[in-house]
């Protein structure tokens, strides 16, 4: 019993740095503008830069990844059903199609997360700067 729970913890451990939102780095206004036109600005942004990349930036790493792989291996199951034949009774086997369509679709899902916040973030950026802004670099935290 105390492997188990040791395993469980172990995985929790490893785990949980994939489940906390990654923060956006801090701006500084250019042009003046007010407290809650900065705030409209960051949020735009972020709708923005989530539009363009299919990442979302209230969603963490491991959500947005879980996702990805969630929607695209359902996506490539259906297009490889469509292919070979959905089977109509309950009691056949999956088609060869669906489980290669929904493979191929997870696969892809995964590929697509790799880079998907670093392509979030400097999305947000370019849209950040565009509005005046000056993006700061948020220091690494000295461990």
């Amino acid at each position: 019993m105390a492997r188990r729970a040791a395993a469980l913890a172990l995985a929790a451990a490893l785990l949980a740095p994939g489940c906390s939102v990654v923060r956006l780095p801090d701006v500084f206004a250019m042009r003046e503008q007010t407290p809650h036109q900065q705030r409209l600005d960051v949020l735009d942004c972020k709708a923005e830069a989530g539009y363009r990349t299919n990442y979302n930036g209230d969603d963490s790493p491991f959500a947005n990844f879980l996702r990805n792989v969630f929607t695209l291996g359902t996506s490539g199951a259906a297009l490889g059903g469509l292919v070979t034949g959905i089977p109509t009774s309950t009691a056949s086997t999956v088609s060869d199609g669906v489980i290669a369509g929904s493979g191929a679709g997870a696969i892809a899902g995964s590929a697509i997360s790799v880079s998907a916040h670093s392509r979030f973030e400097r999305a947000w950026t370019a849209c950040m700067e565009s509005r005046g802004y000056r993006v700061i670099a948020t220091p690494e935290p000295i461990h």
